[in-house]
C-alpha cells in the first residue's frame, strides 16, 4: 500500500510542479583569509551557470582564495554572506524590467571603507581583476569605487590616480528597488544594461514579491517534497534489503556507538585493529580551539592535547553518520598512524567517545602550507628561481616520498601538491593528508580524486600508475617553488594574451596528457634543479627518475650549486 502512496505522490509532483524550471545560479565568495576561507568575503559573484561545482576553499590561478556554491536562488545567499558586516549589491539585467528571465550576474561588495581586493564577471566569458572601496553615507548614498592598484590610490611616479570608474546609487534607488539603467562610469561595465541596487540599510519595499522571489519559494518547494519522497523511498529501500553485497548502506544514528562498533566490526574489523587500539587517546583529554580549514568530507581545528598545541581532524557533521566515510576515515587514520619519518606529519593519536566526536590528532605545524607561504611570495613579488631555502624544502619533501616508495607495499601518495606540505617556522616541510593514499602498485583512479594540476597523465587518463605518478606531482611542485604560480599559469595566460581568452580546463588537461603543455621553471634556478624538474614530469612514467634518484640530485645540488 505504501508504494502505492509513493507512486502517486511522484506523479503529483511530476504532473504539478516539474513544468517550472529552476535556475541554477553560481555563487563564488572571495576572501583575504589564505587558510580556509573563514572570514567574512570581499567580494560575491553571482551568475546563472548550466553546469554548477561546489567547492571549498582554494586558490584559483587568479590567486584569488574562494568557495564556490550552487543554489536555486542568489540574493539571500549573498545578503547572509556577508553576515553583520555592511554590503552593497548590484544586481545586472539586459532588459529595461529587469526580469529575472534577463538576469546577466550580481556582484556583492563589503562595506569597509577602505581598499579591498574583487573578482568580477563583466561579461560572459571574460573577467577583470580590479580593486575597490564600498561605502554607504549617512545620507543612504551607495557608492563603489573601483582601481587597478592594491592601494587604491594615487599610482607611483605619476599624477593620475588608479581611479578606473565608480558607480553609485542614491537611497531613493535603494529605498524603491527600481529597475535604472546602468550606470557605466567605469570600463567595469558595458554601455548596455539595467540594475537594481541592495544594501545592508533596511528599506521598505513594499511587501512585494519580485518574479525572482516567487521562482526561489517553488523551487524551494519543489526541493521540500522531493527530499520527503526520497528519504520515504530510501527508508523502505533499507527495510527490504538491509545488508547489499556484503556492504552496509546504513546511515548511523549520530552518537550511536554501539551501532558503529557493530558495523565496523562485521565489515572491516578497522575499530578494532590493533593500529588503532594502540593509538587510542582519552577524547577529554582533546581539547577544539580554532578551525583552521574545511573540505568535502572533513575540517581541521588546532587544539590542545597534554598541554600540547596539536591539529585535530574530524569528519564533518553530515558525514559522521556515514559508514562509508567513517571507514575511510578510520582507513588513512590507521595509515597515517604507521608512518613513521620526520618528514610525515606526526600522528599523535585517535580518539572518540561517540561517532559525533571522532577525531584524528596529529601534530600541528606553525607555519601553515607551502601554497600559503608561496601566494605570499606572488603577492610582495619575492624573486622566482630555487635558492637554498626552496631546495632544501624539496629534499624534505623527496625524503618523504622516498621513505613511502620505499614501504613493502609501496605507498603512492597520489594528491601530493603545496597545499598538503605543512611547514613549521623553521620552513622544515611535512607531507601530510593521506586520504586517497593506497599501499599497492598497478592502481587505477579516475582524475576526479585528488588534484588535476598536480596529477600525472597515466593518472588524469584512468590508466594503471605506480609510485612515478608521485614523481610527476613532484615536478610540479618543484615549478610551485620557483616562480610561485598555480601549475601551467603561464599557458593560461599566453592563451589569453592571444586569443583573449583564457584556456579551458579541459584544453588544458588534453595538452598535458599529449606533452604540448608542460610546467615552467625561471631562468633564475640552477640549470641541474631545472633539469631535474623536467625529468619528473616526462610523459612516459619510465622517463622519470625515481624519488631516492631525485633525492640523491637535489643532495648534489644543495652540497654544490647552492652551497651557502
Amino acid at each position: 500500500m505504501d508504494r502505492f502512496v509513493l507512486l502517486a505522490l511522484l506523479l503529483v509532483v511530476d504532473n504539478i510542479w516539474f513544468p517550472v524550471t529552476a535556475t541554477t545560479y553560481a555563487i563564488d565568495k572571495f576572501y583575504t583569509d589564505l587558510v580556509s576561507c573563514s572570514d567574512t568575503p570581499n567580494a560575491v559573484r553571482v551568475y546563472t551557470a548550466a553546469t554548477c561545482t561546489a567547492e571549498t576553499c582554494f586558490t584559483d590561478e587568479n590567486y584569488d582564495n574562494r568557495t564556490a556554491e550552487c543554489r536555486s536562488e542568489y540574493l539571500e545567499t549573498m545578503k547572509e554572506s556577508f553576515g553583520t558586516s555592511q554590503y552593497i549589491i548590484q544586481a545586472i539585467y539586459t532588459d529595461a524590467t529587469c526580469a529575472s528571465t534577463s538576469f546577466d550576474y550580481a556582484v556583492g561588495y563589503r562595506v569597509t571603507g577602505s581598499c579591498e581586493l574583487g573578482y568580477v564577471a563583466v561579461e560572459s566569458g571574460y573577467s577583470a581583476l580590479f580593486y575597490f572601496n564600498a561605502t554607504l553615507s549617512e545620507e543612504g548614498t551607495a557608492e563603489v569605487k573601483f582601481f587597478t592598484t592594491p592601494d587604491c590610490s594615487i599610482i607611483s611616479d605619476s599624477s593620475t590616480t588608479s581611479d578606473i570608474g565608480a558607480v553609485v546609487a542614491s537611497r531613493t534607488t535603494l529605498e524603491s528597488g527600481d529597475c535604472v539603467p546602468l550606470d557605466y562610469n567605469s570600463y567595469m561595465y558595458s554601455d548596455t544594461g539595467y540594475t537594481r541596487w541592495y544594501s545592508s540599510n533596511s528599506y521598505d519595499d513594499g511587501g512585494g514579491l519580485s518574479t525572482g522571489a516567487i521562482i526561489g519559494i517553488i523551487c524551494g518547494c519543489i526541493l521540500f517534497l522531493l527530499i520527503i519522497v526520497a528519504a520515504i523511498i530510501y527508508k523502505y529501500q533499507r527495510r527490504s534489503r538491509g545488508k547489499q553485497g556484503g556492504q552496509w548502506t546504513a546511515t548511523l544514528p549520530s552518537g550511536d556507538l554501539t551501532s558503529l562498533e557493530a558495523a565496523m566490526s562485521g565489515q572491516t574489523g578497522l575499530w578494532n585493529d590493533d593500529v588503532i587500539t594502540a593509538k587510542r587517546i582519552p577524547r577529554d583529554k582533546v581539547k577544539m580551539k580554532k578551525l583552521l580549514s574545511r573540505g568535502a568530507y572533513g575540517e581541521v581545528y588546532t587544539g590542545r592535547f597534554n598541554g600540547q598545541q596539536v591539529a585535530v581532524k574530524m569528519l564533518l557533521p553530515s558525514t559522521r553518520g556515514n559508514l562509508q566515510h567513517v571507514t575511510d576515515f578510520l582507513t588513512e587514520a590507521k595509515l597515517t598512524a604507521s608512518m613513521d619519518h620526520p618528514h610525515i606529519v606526526t600522528f599523535v593519536g585517535v580518539a572518540w567517545d561517540s561517532l559525533s566526536d571522532l577525531c584524528v590528532v596529529l601534530e600541528f605545524m606553525d607555519g601553515g602550507d607551502l601554497r600559503t607561504l608561496l601566494n605570499k611570495y606572488e603577492a610582495v613579488k619575492h624573486p622566482a628561481g630555487v635558492d637554498r631555502e626552496k631546495a632544501t624544502i624539496a629534499l624534505h619533501v623527496c625524503h618523504a616520498l622516498t621513505y613511502l616508495h620505499s614501504l613493502m607495499p609501496p605507498v603512492i601518495h597520489r594528491d601530493l601538491k603545496s597545499r598538503n606540505i605543512l611547514l613549521n617556522q623553521s620552513k622544515e616541510a611535512k607531507l601530510t593528508d593521506f586520504g586517497i593514499s593506497k599501499e599497492r602498485l598497478d592502481q587505477t583512479m579516475t582524475a576526479g580524486v585528488g588534484t588535476s594540476l598536480w596529477m600525472a597523465p597515466e593518472v588524469m587518463l584512468g590508466e594503471k600508475y605506480d609510485v612515478k605518478a608521485d614523481i610527476f606531482s613532484f615536478g610540479v611542485m618543484l615549478s610551485d617553488l620557483d616562480v610561485h604560480t598555480l601549475p601551467y599559469a603561464q599557458a593560461k595566460q599566453r592563451s589569453l594574451d592571444t586569443t583573449g581568452r583564457k584556456m579551458a580546463d579541459a584544453t588544458l588537461l588534453q595538452k598535458i596528457t599529449a606533452g604540448e603543455v608542460r610546467v615552467e621553471f625561471s631562468e633564475s634556478s640552477p640549470p641541474s634543479m631545472v633539469e631535474l624538474g623536467y625529468a619528473c614530469v616526462a610523459v612516459d612514467p619510465a622517463d622519470r627518475p625515481t624519488a631516492a634518484e631525485a633525492l640523491y640530485r637535489i643532495q648534489v645540488i644543495l652540497s654544490q650549486e647552492l652551497a651557502g
